[in-house]
Order: structure tokens, then C-alpha cells, then sequence
């Protein structure tokens, strides 16, 4: 082992080095190289073979090496501080005594850890190998060497701290910026997750939305992620560990996710190697978004600094959903506002329209009925008016649903059960789903309130939803419908097992003329919506593109004031 060459300094060189290491902290030298000269005149004072300042990880229990001089084997290794004798030195606030020359060679190569106290706290250690036993006042002098690095290494603690701070307020500024300058939600969004994940040194930072819809949390921006992370389904907010945050609207620390019975994830996580988990509320006045998550690769306490400042990153990141949900939905009215005002222009040329296309419709639908009586059953002539007559039936259903557009009846309240016209439309289309070899299933209570609706209009609504839901499965399957009551509303819900409906047309599906068949008209669904509004209630789609289409219809059950 290489050993330091000075020997037994006298007073005079203890003098000298006092006077150095005074002259050094006087001029504001850089704490780190102060701490190696501290480091290297308590090896000389020693007579030991190397040395190490380091730092306490308190959270952690982990000694972080920041300085070494010679060997020491602890340069590049935290080390944990359980066991003598460092926790001799971190938890019990005291110096170990230094080996004896004398002793066997394992207890002589033990190093002698001195606590470095600030305040009464130990923020760190100085550590010496292979020294001997001092007198008195070389003890003392080291005593002095120990408090100055103790000193030197508060300031560098500090320093750190202050660059920390400024780094996070640097990081709020920009994001800050960022929502000012821009409303593309998703680039402001990436930018948080990456600054977020790069200020915490975590491995993976995730940023969810709550979907009320469906009472989830999805994933709109990530940083670190491998595909398998990405590509997790929805995450429920009553059974996820993270959607505990939501639910309580307070932040949520886990030491180490692997070990926890709620984390959903268990084996991703241990396959990505993600420990410790921070995640805080996106909280937009009383309202919570969703969440920001982040996870480190090691076990980790996050300190009420760290909990803060992710806080407030994701109360930046609330208002820049915000920001970009309140443009979108300016942008949304003013296309509804156009699209009213063409409807408007639209539907009084249907009107007249229809009004000058029924009078010749119904002659040749009686001439074309003439023709077919005095056709023999069987002869080329009688089946080419059949398919005139079916023409000219499907052209005046256009024309009646046209004037239904245009002009829309008020619905004319009775009081009735929703689950019997249901159970009306079931019996007219059940030779069609027969056909088609698709189930139905219905899935209500006999005992269903009854309320005030327009029973012809609802039965048109229900139809209008069934037939779709049968030309959706060209395969077969099945259709379940469920009613449902609670003490203001009734709920009907149509799921199909067809092929979905692709998501650039699922947010027009209620404009007229719209259609996805090649014989529909696009007016069945805009209709429907009419009719639903004429009864104070809603109606929304959800479709997944491959698995199928629900529609939910909400229905007051008091009669709606109109």
C-alpha cells in the first residue's frame, strides 16, 4: 500500500498547514479541491495510506463518495450505513477509534470514520485507512481538519441545492413559456415529461389524462419509456394505485413499486427496472386532469422539495391542458356555428324540395303499382317494376326523413316504458338478426320505471341504433342492450361486436348525410339526435376500430322543460 511521506509533522508544519487551508478558504476556492487538500493533510497527519470525504444520502442511508486520496477500494461505491462502523459514525454521531499498529492486519486495515457535523446533524463522513493512533495535539489539529471539512462540504451541499433550485425555477419558466407560446398540447406536454424526468435523474416520467368517459387514466406523453411501457392499457381510477391520486387530489410516493400489492404491473416493472415512484395531480382549481408520474431506477425518499417542485410543474402542465382543451373547444364551436348556419341554408332547400319531389313521387308510385297488377307473376316486366317499386319506396323514405331535418316534429309526451318499445324494436328486427345469424340480448329489470317520452319517436331512435348495430356485423355476434335507472335518469346502452368506426369519422357521426354504408342516406343517427335533445337527453358513441361500437342514451326521468 502506498503510504504519504511525511511523518510525525511537527507543531511548526501543523502551523503551516493551518495557515494554507486558511489562505485557501480565505481566497473562495472551489470546495471540492478544498476538501481533497483538507483530505490529503489529514492523510499526512495520520500517516494513512488513502482517504475519502463523503457525502450522507439521509433519505437513502447511503454514503455517497465525493473526494478520495490514494486507496482506499470506496472511490466509485456507495456504501450503506446499517452497519459498523459507519453507522457508528452516521446515526450515532461518533468518531471510531483508530487501529492500532499492533493489531492483527484485518482490525489494521479497519478505517477510521469521523463524522462531519453541521449543527449537531451529520451531513457526512471523513474516512482515513491504514493511519495510527494520534497524541494528543494531533488529535486536536485533526479534530480541526474535520470540523473545516465538515464546513467546506455544508457549502458544497448548499451550493448544490441552490443550482438544483434555480435549474427547477429555469425548467418552470420555460414551461411557462412554452404555454404561453404555443396551444399544440402535445409538444408542450413532451417537454414537460422530459424536463421533469432529467431535473428528478428518473428513469421514466409519464403524464396521464382521466378519460371521464370511461373512469381511466391514459397515457398522453412519456420520456424513458421502452414500447412495453407505452403500449399499457388504460388504467382503471378506482382499482390503479395512481388513481388514488386522483381520487384524493394529493401527491403519492411508493419506496420501491415492486413490492407494492396495488401496482398493476408487477412484471413490466421489474423487466424495465423501475423502483421508486413519485406521482402528483394535475389539479385545475378543483378539478384533477390527471397525473404526473415519475420513477427512478433505485430506491429513492423523495424529499418535500422534490414533491414540490413536481407539484408545481404539473400545475403548469393543468393549465396548459386547459389552454389547449378551452382553444379546441373555441375552434369546435365556431365549425358547429358554420356547420348550423349551412344546415340552416340546407335544410329549407330539403324542405322545399321535398315538399315539389312528393306530389310526382306518389304518381309514380301508383302508376308503377298499376303496371305491377296487370304484370303476370312471373314475367321479366313484373320483376323489373318490383325493383322500380323498392326504388321508389327507399326515395320517399329520403324525402321523409328530409322534412324530419328540416322541420322536426315536438315530441308528444306519455308516460310509458322504455324497456317495451325496446322490447318492440326487438320483435321487428329479430327475423333481420336471425338472418344474419347475431343474438340479441337484452339485459333490464321488468320492474324499470316508467316515464314521459314520445314512445313513436324513441322506437324510431331504437331502430335507427339496432339497424346499424346489424349491418355492423357482417359475421354474426351478438348485440347487447341494457337499461338502467337511478333516481333522475335512465341509461340505455347498445354494444355491437362489429367492426368499429374509425376515428376520423366517430366525431361527425351526427352530421347529416354522413354515412359509412353504401345504401345509408345519413340522416338515421342525425335524426336520433334530434329526437333524444326533443327529450331533454343525450346520446354518445364510443367505438373501438376492431371490436365494436356502444352507443349510450341518457334519459331524464322527469318530462323535460322544453
Amino acid at each position: 500500500m502506498q503510504r504519504h511521506k511525511a511523518r510525525n509533522p511537527s507543531s511548526r508544519h501543523m502551523l503551516d498547514m493551518a495557515h494554507r487551508l486558511s489562505y485557501l478558504l480565505a481566497g473562495g476556492t472551489d470546495p471540492l479541491a478544498f476538501l481533497r487538500t483538507i483530505l490529503q493533510d489529514a492523510l499526512a497527519l495520520t500517516n494513512s495510506g488513502g482517504g475519502a470525504v463523503l457525502l450522507l444520502e439521509r433519505n437513502l442511508r447511503l454514503l455517497r463518495p465525493l473526494v478520495h486520496v490514494g486507496d482506499v477500494g470506496i472511490a466509485e461505491t456507495d456504501i450503506r450505513t446499517d452497519a459498523p462502523p459507519w453507522s457508528t459514525a452516521v446515526w450515532g454521531g461518533k468518531a471510531t477509534d483508530a487501529p492500532s499498529t499492533a493489531a492483527p492486519p484485518p482490525q489494521r486495515e479497519a478505517p477510521l470514520v469521523l463524522p462531519l457535523l453541521v449543527r449537531g446533524d451529520v451531513i457526512g463522513v471523513l474516512t482515513l485507512h491504514g493511519g495510527v493512533q494520534l497524541p494528543s495535539p494531533r488529535r486536536r489539529f485533526l479534530e480541526i481538519l474535520v470540523n473545516l471539512a465538515a464546513h467546506t462540504l455544508h457549502q458544497e451541499t448548499q451550493a448544490r441545492a441552490l443550482a438544483q433550485q434555480r435549474a427547477e425555477a429555469a425548467t418552470l419558466i420555460d414551461v411557462g413559456q412554452d404555454i404561453s407560446a404555443s396551444l399544440n398540447l402535445d409538444e408542450v406536454l413532451q417537454r414537460v415529461v422530459r424536463q421533469a424526468a432529467q431535473l428528478m435523474r428518473a428513469k421514466v416520467c409519464s403524464l396521464m389524462l382521466v378519460d371521464a368517459h370511461h373512469a381511466t387514466l391514459r397515457l398522453h406523453a412519456t420520456y424513458g419509456a421502452s414500447q412495453t411501457y407505452t403500449q399499457r392499457p388504460p388504467l382503471s381510477i378506482e382499482e390503479s394505485l395512481v388513481g388514488d391520486v386522483v381520487r384524493r387530489g394529493e401527491p403519492l410516493a411508493v419506496l420501491d413499486v415492486r413490492e407494492h400489492p396495488q401496482y398493476q404491473f408487477l412484471e413490466m416493472a421489474r423487466q424495465e427496472g423501475l423502483c421508486s415512484l413519485l406521482s402528483v395531480p394535475l389539479r385545475m382549481h378543483t378539478r384533477v386532469l390527471g397525473v404526473l408520474n415519475v420513477y427512478t431506477a433505485e430506491r429513492r425518499r423523495f424529499p418535500p422539495a422534490a414533491v414540490a417542485f413536481l407539484s408545481a410543474l404539473a400545475a403548469q402542465s393543468a393549465i396548459a391542458i386547459e389552454h389547449a382543451r378551452l382553444y379546441q373547444a373555441m375552434l369546435e364551436s365556431q365549425e358547429r356555428l358554420r356547420q348550423s348556419e349551412r344546415l340552416a341554408a340546407m335544410g329549407s332547400t330539403a324542405a322545399a324540395l321535398a315538399h315539389e319531389i312528393r306530389s310526382p313521387l306518389q304518381t309514380m308510385k301508383l302508376l308503377v303499382y298499376a303496371m305491377q297488377q296487370d304484370c303476370p307473376p312471373q314475367s321479366p316486366l313484373r320483376m323489373e317494376t318490383d325493383v322500380l317499386q323498392q326504388e321508389l319506396d327507399r326515395l320517399a323514405l329520403l324525402v321523409e326523413q328530409c322534412l324530419e331535418v328540416a322541420r322536426p316534429r315536438p315530441p308528444t309526451f306519455t308516460v310509458q316504458k322504455l324497456h317495451d318499445i325496446m322490447e318492440d324494436a326487438f320483435l321487428i328486427i329479430s327475423a333481420e338478426a336471425q338472418r344474419r345469424g347475431i343474438v340479441l340480448r337484452k339485459h333490464w329489470s321488468p320492474t324499470l320505471p316508467a316515464l314521459q317520452i314520445d314512445g313513436a319517436q324513441m322506437k324510431q331512435v331504437f331502430l335507427n341504433i339496432l339497424l346499424n348495430a346489424l349491418q355492423a356485423m357482417e359475421s354474426g355476434g351478438a348485440i347487447d342492450v341494457s337499461i338502467e335507472a337511478d333516481d333522475t335518469t335512465m341509461t340505455t346502452t347498445v354494444q355491437d361486436q362489429g367492426e368499429g368506426i374509425p376515428e376520423a369519422v366517430l366525431g361527425q357521426l351526427f352530421t347529416p348525410f354522413l354515412s359509412t354504408k353504401p345504401q345509408g342516406t345519413g340522416l338515421g343517427l342525425s335524426i336520433s339526435h334530434g329526437m333524444i335533445e326533443g327529450h331533454g337527453g343525450s346520446i354518445r358513441v364510443a367505438s373501438q376500430f376492431g371490436v365494436g361500437t356502444s352507443v349510450t342514451i341518457v334519459l331524464p326521468l322527469s318530462t323535460p322543460v322544453l
